[in-house]
C-alpha cells in the first residue's frame, strides 16, 4: 500500500482528502502542524506528501526547504495544497523543489486523490 503524509492544520481539510484517499486504498497519516510534519516524513518515509502553505509556527515554505535539505526526505515528492493565490509562491515553492501546486478552491478531494494517485505512480514507476 502506499503511504501519503498530509501536512495541514485544518482538520477538517485533513478529514476530507484522507478519506477520500483512503478509498483509492491509499494509506494516509497527517500532522497538524510544519514540525510534527517534518518528524512524520522522516519516521513513516511515505511516498508522497501534501502541504499546506498557511500554518502556525513553521509556514508550507519552511517545510519544504527543511524536506528538500534532509537526505532522508529530499527524495520525497511534495505537492503543495493551499488556498494562497501568489504567483510568487507558486514560484517559490517550484524552486524549493515542489512537484506541483493546487488550490484547494480549483480542486475537489476526488481530483486530489486522482492527482495523488498519479504522482504516487510517476514514483514508483
Amino acid at each position: 500500500m502506499q503511504k501519503l503524509l498530509i501536512i495541514e492544520d485544518d482538520p477538517d481539510q485533513v478529514a476530507l482528502y484522507e478519506t477520500r484517499l483512503e478509498m483509492e486504498g491509499i494509506e494516509v497519516q497527517s500532522a497538524t502542524n510544519g514540525k510534527d510534519g517534518l518528524a512524520m516524513a522522516r519516521e513513516w518515509q511515505p511516498e508522497l506528501i501534501l502541504l499546506d502553505i498557511k500554518m502556525e509556527g513553521m509556514d508550507g515554505l519552511e517545510v519544504l526547504t527543511d524536506l528538500k535539505n534532509y537526505d532522508m526526505t529530499k527524495h520525497i515528492p511534495v505537492a503543495i495544497l493551499t488556498n494562497v493565490v501568489k504567483k510568487d509562491v507558486f514560484e517559490q515553492a517550484k524552486k524549493l523543489g515542489a512537484v506541483d501546486v493546487w488550490l484547494k478552491t480549483d480542486v475537489l478531494p476526488s481530483e486530489v486523490a486522482k492527482r495523488s494517485k498519479e504522482l504516487l505512480a510517476r514514483t514508483s514507476a
